[in-house]
């Protein structure tokens, strides 16, 4: 019996061998499609990355201090001076001295791009003679052909007049740098809406807008609009508004910048003491991180990165009065991996306009205001309406590859509860959510309710980017 079961197994084995052998294989073969609905995926973005900078870089120029700088997720160097440095071509940044050519070696081996200072300061004349700025300057000082590809922009001015503008608006000045730099951004820093704009030569800060856009952005293919904006004043001496014009000085210059199809430049605080508060947190750091991305920034700069000398000795900044790192260095340090790992994303999209949301239609913070007059979007395809417990900016995103997409951020001071946040969305079923502490790049997939609403918690200063999927 034994026998007669072994050969019926031996030949049941051999058939269904030469059946196999006997069946004609493809060398290979594509993977069969899954069927999915195209339209349920993200799709894949191209590759993009946040210009991060801090104002007042590593005050000595070593190899040292700046592999420290970009280990805190820095991506490119301000050629920022110190006022106690000599006033001499090795200690002084501007086009054409010898402490920009020795910083741009060390940009270039450690890393780094570049973002130079074009020197318009007295003691520029002081070293280099009278005629320093005539004619065409950045031919005169041209000598950095080796780290063209790192320089991505030349400060102008910060902070520029009517007069500055006139200044530099100048053809033969303006064609001299397209010459000489025709892969950078030139650049001026405008001021807050706070500051007054009579002082530089406006009746209004929208003519100052108005002004710079007209004579500097729509001159350049690629242009860039560059504000500071401090919100965290010492609230013992409030020698002018912080807060309260902060959402309407962002928009104003998302809105210039969008008309000239312009990037967006966002200087940060990051320094305490002194006329400002006393100590900064990593909510105050996020928060402010959160803002920048909501109204379309691609670079992220902070003031200041090394505690200035003589006129401004902060408590700290990202590094210490000794050049040690504070504790805002391992908070910016997280934040900037976090934004970075979906910089991919958010940077496939342009900021398009804003709104807001109140529980009671009237904010504490006055800029929410203007915002709160307009609690929905024209003509958007996904979002429909908005609650929330207390102030929230949401910006609307949109790419003519990818569609729509939006940014929430809790805007609610410190002290206020959780903002409990309703969306209700159209013409899709699921929202992919990038952003947050500890966030690594992979979004987070939620489904909506079967009235299109999602609920969102913000805690202060927290803010997530949303893709809606259909």
């Amino acid at each position: 019996m034994s026998k007669k079961i072994i050969v019926f197994v031996l030949s049941l084995v051999l058939t269904l061998s030469l059946t196999g052998c006997g069946q004609s294989q493809p060398e290979s073969q594509p993977p069969k499609p899954q069927n999915a609905d195209t339209k349920t995926e993200l799709p894949q973005y191209e590759d993009h990355e946040f210009i991060i900078s801090g104002l007042w870089a590593p005050r000595d120029v070593s190899e040292e201090g700046f592999k420290l700088y970009k280990d805190a997720g820095f991506t490119a160097l301000s050629f920022s001076n110190h006022d106690e440095l000599p006033r001499t071509s090795d200690n002084q940044y501007y086009i054409g001295s010898n402490r920009t050519m020795e910083a741009l070696k060390l940009c270039k081996k450690v890393g780094l791009d570049a973002i130079l200072g074009y020197g318009d300061n007295w003691y520029v004349l002081e070293i280099e003679g009278d005629d320093y700025f005539d004619g065409t300057p950045f031919s005169n000082y041209d000598y950095y052909n080796d780290y063209k590809d790192i320089i991505k922009a030349v400060k102008i001015k910060d902070e520029p007049s009517k007069e500055h503008i006139d200044k530099y608006k100048s053809e033969t000045l303006i064609e001299d740098f397209k010459k000489v730099y025709p892969d950078a951004q030139y650049f001026m820093t405008i001021t807050p809406r706070h500051a007054s704009p009579t002082a530089y030569g406006f009746g209004s800060y929208d003519e100052m807008l108005a002004y710079y856009g007209e004579n500097i952005l729509s001159r350049f293919d690629n242009s860039l609009m560059e504000v500071d904006f401090y919100p965290f004043p010492n609230e013992e001496h409030r020698e002018y508004p912080r807060w309260d014009d902060w959402v309407i000085t962002y928009e104003a210059i998302a809105e210039t910048a969008k008309k000239y199809n312009a990037d967006v430049s966002i200087i940060m605080q990051s320094s305490a003491g002194l006329e400002f508060a006393k100590d900064l947190t990593e909510a105050d750091m996020r928060f402010q991180v959160n803002m920048a991305l909501a109204f379309g920034a691609k670079t992220l700069k902070y003031y200041c990165y090394t505690v200035p000398t003589i006129q401004y000795t902060y408590n700290y900044c990202i590094l210490d009065p000794n050049n040690k790192p504070s504790a805002l260095y391992g908070y910016v340090k997280d934040i900037h991996k976090e934004i970075q790992s979906y910089a991919d994303v958010i940077l496939s999209y342009k900021w398009d306009s804003v709104i807001g949301s109140n529980p009671v239609g009237f904010s504490s913070n006055m800029d929410m205001s203007k915002l709160l007059l307009e609690n929905e979007f024209k003509d958007t395809k996904h979002f429909e309406h908005v609650l929330s417990s207390t102030d929230l900016v949401i910006s609307r995103f949109v790419s003519e590859k990818y569609g729509e997409a939006y940014m929430l951020v809790n805007y609610a001071q410190k002290d206020a509860k959780n903002n409990v946040v309703t969306v209700t969305f159209k013409d899709c079923s699921r929202l992919a959510l990038y952003g947050g502490k500890g966030f690594d790049g992979t979004p987070k997939i939620v489904e909506l309710d079967e009235e299109g609403k999602y609920r969102f918690e913000f805690e202060y200063g927290e803010g997530v980017f949303v893709v809606p999927m259909v």
